[in-house]
């Protein structure tokens, strides 16, 4: 396939992603994004995009210049990172959070610097089918696996709002069926369907905590200090305040 040319005329940088491409056929490991424009208030002021889903959706559409990728694709740490590339880029990388001090039970402000955001290291390696090899101790069962992509996510997420069969919506052997791809070296996927149904919780539980603390991501757990003088951890959300430098508020 050749290069996509891109219009010279267009600023523009490279943003490494935190999957390192594991999700996609094509193992992309970058994209070229492009700055945000005075054009781009335009979108951001739409009364039609009244969601942030919407905003993140179209901004992508817009900035993302690589067209051998659908930012439809694109997981959420990979996504995560372009956002704050484009706010870096354009207000700064001061962001003000709200959060709880513990001891006291108030709110107070702190400000993060999302330049110290950084991509965490992968060590795990696959076999040649890509896929990632796991040890289950409770069943005494080896497996290999793959991690989630977004169409996958975005499956999940359809059954679990639209589910009317009988008990509650298999979210949690879903996620696995999609992960687990072979079992003792067994493929069959009704053999694999089986395994899970009957797996321990407990092997359950330290396999999604294994895959968590392991799986392509942004460091996007930081430390703040509190007005009552400790120090605690948050998260760096992507709600309203994170968006909030895009409005001009």
């Amino acid at each position: 396939m050749s290069e996509f040319k891109i219009d010279p005329t267009i600023a523009y940088d490279v943003v490494e992603l935190p999957s390192k491409g594991i999700y996609y056929e094509n193992n992309k490991k970058s994209v070229r994004v492009a700055y945000l424009t005075a054009a781009d208030e335009n979108i951001l002021s739409s009364p039609n995009l009244t969601k942030t889903k919407d905003i993140v959706y179209e901004l992508l559409k817009r900035k993302v210049l690589d067209k051998d990728i659908s930012v439809d694709e694109l997981v959420d740490d990979d996504v995560n990172a372009i956002l704050i590339f484009l706010r870096n880029t354009s207000f700064g990388s001061d962001y003000i959070v709200t959060l709880i001090d513990p001891k006291t039970g108030n709110e107070f402000k702190t400000t993060c610097d999302l330049s110290i955001v950084k991509i965490k290291d992968f060590n795990l390696n696959s076999d040649e089918r890509g896929e990632y090899k796991y040890y289950m101790q409770k069943s005494n069962t080896n497996i290999t696996f793959k991690f989630i992509n977004k169409k996958q996510e975005n499956e999940i997420e359809e059954i679990q709002k639209n589910w009317n069969g009988v008990g509650p919506p298999p979210i949690m052997t879903k996620r696995l069926e999609f992960m687990i791809k072979s079992v003792n070296d067994n493929r069959d996927p009704m053999f694999i369907k089986n395994f899970i149904e009957k797996l321990p919780i407990k092997d359950s539980q330290d396999f999604r905590k294994f895959v968590n603390e392991n799986k392509p991501s942004l460091t996007l757990l930081q430390k703040a200090k509190t007005p009552s003088g400790e120090e605690i951890q948050y998260n760096i959300g992507f709600g309203v305040e994170f968006f909030r430098a895009f409005y001009g508020l």
